[in-house]
This record gives structure tokens, C-alpha cells and sequence, in this order.
């Protein structure tokens, strides 16, 4: 992990007075706590975003880099494009909302291959209990299951095992009714990394990591948006931890 990375990031986006990250913003903060993010560039116009979906691969996806949260597939994302001409096509069909709705710059993303299953991770604050995190099916599925636990940082493998056990995809990401297991023990770990992130990076106050892809082959952030509290906050009012983390000058190897 680099937290360091991460620090730097969030204050150079505090000092010009942002509180929403972009999505390439907010998957290069989890990156830094060791959670993948899938292939991403920022594209300011239609050549950048040849050029950048020609770096990364065909076939791509171009969505809103910054601007509203929620995004509608054909108004605000584009899917599967496979050559430069539709990645202009669907570029020159982003450019009037983008200038409508204050954004300022397009991500382009390597498109996944299917397979795998969608998950949400996250966290909030709350009023009472501080930052909170939640965990569970992702993507359109899971807003119609609501399928969704909190638990709270910081968390070691058991606690975030007991989270993942709660919700009603842990059985598929276990490999049961026929379906192909992923590699639980290393989404504890992603789990505990990223209440690690919630917890050390403390001006942080919303992120919403949907979808994450758990598949066999391993886990990548396909889509990220991370919130910070505003600027007239000051450090000494940030709502504490409900858990007091470890003291890390007593860990060691």
C-alpha cells in the first residue's frame, strides 16, 4: 500500500477545493491501498479519447470522468465501442450533455469481459457512528435484491469475513448452487485494505466502489466515486472512528 499516494492525491484536490473526485481521481486512491481499478484514461476531446482507447485496447467504454453520479447507459455511458469510429460516435453523443450537466472530461475505460460477479463496496458517515462500511451485490442486481450489510472500520480478515457471510451472495461467491468460486480469502484482504483507506484517510466521507468484479481470475474496480467532506470542515471536527484502530507503533513483523 501507498498511503503516502493517496495523502497527496486527496489534499491537491482539497487545495483546489474539490469534493467530489473524478472517477479516475477516486480509482487512483484505491489503487494506492492495493485495490485494482481497471484500466482508465481522462479524455478531454475526441482525439484524446481515440488516443487513449487505442493505448488500452479495444473494445472500450466512454462515461462522464466527473459530473453526476448516477449515469444512464446511452445518455451518460457507452459500452463495447470497438474501433476509433465508435469511440468518436460516442464521444460527439457525450459532448452536449457534458456541457449541460458541468462536466469536463470523459474516462475512457478497458471493457471487461463478462463473467465473474458484481459487488458493492463502500462507506459512509454517520452521524452517530462516524464512517461506515457497507458491502454486497452490486449493479443493477443488487439495488433489486438489496442485498446490503454495514459493518465498521478498521477491519481485520475475521470481521470482514463475517461481513461477506451476511449478505446473499457470499453462497455464490463461495462456489455453491454449481456456480465458480473466487478466491475468498483475497477478498478479505481487499476488504480489510480498503477499511483501512476509510480509516487512515480521514477527509474522505463517501465512497461508492460500484461495480467491483469478483471473478475467478481475480477482482478490478470498474467503477469508483469518492466524496470529501466539505472545505470549511476543520480536522479536529472530522466525526471520529466508532472503533479505535490498532496503535501501529505496537505491530511488527
Amino acid at each position: 500500500m501507498d498511503r503516502a499516494r493517496a495523502t497527496d492525491i486527496i489534499a491537491r484536490l482539497r487545495a483546489a477545493g474539490k469534493t467530489m473526485l473524478s472517477e479516475c481521481d477516486s480509482k487512483q486512491v484505491l489503487e494506492a491501498y492495493g485495490l485494482p481499478a481497471v484500466a482508465t484514461r481522462v479524455a478531454f476531446t475526441a482525439e484524446e479519447a481515440v488516443n487513449a482507447a487505442e493505448a488500452i485496447g479495444y473494445p472500450v467504454a466512454l462515461t462522464f470522468n466527473d459530473g453526476p453520479t448516477t449515469r444512464k447507459r446511452g445518455k451518460h455511458i457507452h459500452l463495447n465501442l470497438a474501433d476509433e469510429n465508435a469511440v468518436r460516435r460516442a464521444f460527439d453523443t457525450l459532448a452536449p450533455a457534458m456541457a449541460s450537466e458541468g462536466v469536463h472530461s470523459i474516462a475512457v475505460r478497458s471493457m471487461v469481459q463478462s463473467g465473474g460477479y458484481r459487488v458493492v463496496i463502500g462507506s459512509t458517515t454517520d452521524p452517530e457512528f462516524g464512517p461506515v462500511l457497507y458491502f454486497g451485490s452490486g449493479g443493477p442486481l443488487g439495488e433489486a435484491l438489496r442485498d446490503r450489510v454495514l459493518g465498521l472500520p478498521p477491519l481485520n480478515t475475521t470481521l470482514a469475513r463475517r461481513m461477506m457471510e451476511r449478505t446473499r451472495i457470499w453462497s455464490i461467491l463461495r462456489g455453491q448452487h454449481g456456480f465458480v468460486p473466487v478466491d475468498t480469502a483475497a477478498l478479505e484482504q481487499l476488504l480489510v485494505r480498503f477499511s483501512l483507506l476509510v480509516s487512515e484517510q480521514r477527509w474522505i466521507k463517501d465512497i461508492d466502489v460500484n461495480p467491483f468484479l469478483a471473478a475467478p481470475e481475480g477482482f478490478l474496480v470498474l467503477d469508483a466515486r469518492i466524496t470529501l467532506h466539505p472545505p470549511e470542515m476543520r480536522e479536529e471536527d472530522l466525526p471520529p472512528l466508532a472503533i479505535r484502530p490498532y496503535p501501529g507503533e505496537y505491530a511488527g513483523t
